[in-house]
């Protein structure tokens, strides 16, 4: 989530609730129902960054408490919250007014850890079963670039020194000592796939609530360990999803992609102006069983692509969902997937490339423009044809990353990008890049 917009009523929002939710009190950990659910969600709030100084886990855990009615009898929420106090993990029933504390470490552990996510998997497996699992992905993130912190013993050490100026891949955890900065370790989406495996669930969703998680690289890595993926291709509002409508419409519906249409419902409804205020959003939900598809049909086609022989592409016009700058250390433009293989594909390849797309995305949408930044008046339009992008993003090689590489710490994107599985399984290497 983005940081750089943050909203005054996030310190002050629900007060009187964030007492109980997170209070600093250290209560004895109970025993919650172990029987069957349908359908058990976690929160994984990874917040002992920026977010947790700002207060948004706690508006968040509020909203989650402000909706516990409308959960089902079948179902449970569980929300795990690293911050600045001791890790911990509650139960959210309908039947409690308050959330149970199932879990809380006796010392700081770094959330960012595929080692200690697989750990509060397999809590939530052992204790609360279910049909069914449901996971939110909560902190800061950049998609599919590789992790540069991956230290996680040492941010468990009071002495850690946070130097990574930002986060790659998933989650921040500035460690004991890193003051709720925006320093710190972070994932892998190759290890986070890993640590769900470790765990022996398998996922209906996985919805991140955080930046720039929405595009193809990172929905084929978690391929197979999940039948959805809800995310924004885009840096969204700190304030993130409004958890007492997703309690509500979301989280627990038949339809994963009711996550996303109450997201975008929620950042377009007048009442909530206070929260989101003119920031927009895209946002797309993914059905990965038909990744491969896709993927097997761009391995066809870019052979006879504008990316052959190592040439680049023009992509001048093509919306993007991330601002390409120094300020953004370099991060990719994240170019909107449907309009990127139209831009690179052979005209004759084309349509059967976006018939294998539009196969994956089982619902996108947009506000009429949103903001992209670095500055408080840079907007993207999105295009008056809604069937004219995807709300989904790809990384298109180009010889601006290489050109860049060392300014940032980054390294070359284009080096980066074949360290993933969607580079080899679509036929990226063919191209020469």
């Amino acid at each position: 989530m983005l940081t750089n917009k943050t909203f005054p009523y996030l310190f002050l929002l629900f007060l009187s609730t964030l007492l109980i939710a997170c209070s600093d009190k250290e209560p004895e950990a109970e025993q919650p129902d172990s029987g069957m659910a349908r359908r058990t969600v976690l929160v994984y709030m990874c917040a002992e960054n920026s977010l947790g100084a700002c207060l948004c886990h706690t508006t968040d855990s509020a909203e989650i408490m402000d909706g516990h009615a409308f959960i089902s009898p079948a179902d449970r929420l569980l929300m795990f919250i690293d911050d600045d106090k001791k890790p911990r993990l509650y139960s959210v029933t309908a039947g409690r007014e308050e959330p149970l504390l199932l879990k809380q470490w006796d010392y700081d552990i770094c959330s960012a850890s595929p080692k200690r996510f697989a750990e509060v998997l397999e809590i939530m497996k052992e204790k609360c079963p279910a049909q069914e699992y449901g996971l939110v992905m909560w902190s800061h993130a950049d998609g599919w670039i590789p992790a540069t912190e991956t230290d996680y013993d040492a941010f468990e050490n009071p002495a850690a020194s946070s130097l990574t100026p930002h986060t790659l891949s998933f989650g921040i955890d500035s460690g004991p000592d890193g003051k709720l900065g925006d320093k710190g370790a972070n994932m892998n989406v190759a290890d986070m796939a890993q640590a769900i495996d470790a765990a022996g669930i398998h996922c209906r969703f996985i919805f991140f609530d955080a930046c720039l998680m929405q595009n193809l690289e990172v929905a084929y890595a978690l391929r197979n360990q999940t039948d959805y993926i809800v995310a924004s291709p885009m840096a969204i509002p700190s304030a993130g999803a409004y958890y007492t409508h997703q309690m509500e419409k979301g989280l627990f519906s038949a339809d994963p992609a009711d996550i996303a249409r109450t997201y975008l419902q929620d950042v377009t409804d007048t009442d909530l102006r206070y929260i989101y205020g003119d920031y927009g959003l895209a946002i797309a939900c993914l059905q990965t069983d038909k990744l491969a598809h896709l993927a097997e049909t761009l391995k066809n086609a870019l052979p006879a692509s504008s990316l052959a022989d190592g040439q680049t592409a023009d992509m001048n016009g093509v919306l993007n969902y991330q601002t390409y700058c120094s300020r953004y250390y370099y991060r990719p433009h994240n170019y909107d997937a449907r309009q990127s293989i139209t831009r690179i594909l052979a005209p004759a390849d084309t349509a059967q490339a976006l018939r294998a797309l539009d196969d994956v995305i089982v619902y996108h949408g947009a506000t009429e423009r949103y903001w992209i930044g670095p500055y408080n008046w840079d907007y993207k339009h999105v295009p008056v044809d809604t069937d004219n992008y995807r709300a989904v993003s790809m990384f298109v090689p180009q010889e601006v990353y290489t050109r860049n590489a060392k300014s940032t710490i980054h390294g070359d994107l284009n080096t980066a990008f074949r360290q993933t599985e969607w580079y080899s399984d679509a036929g990226f290497e063919v191209t020469g890049w």
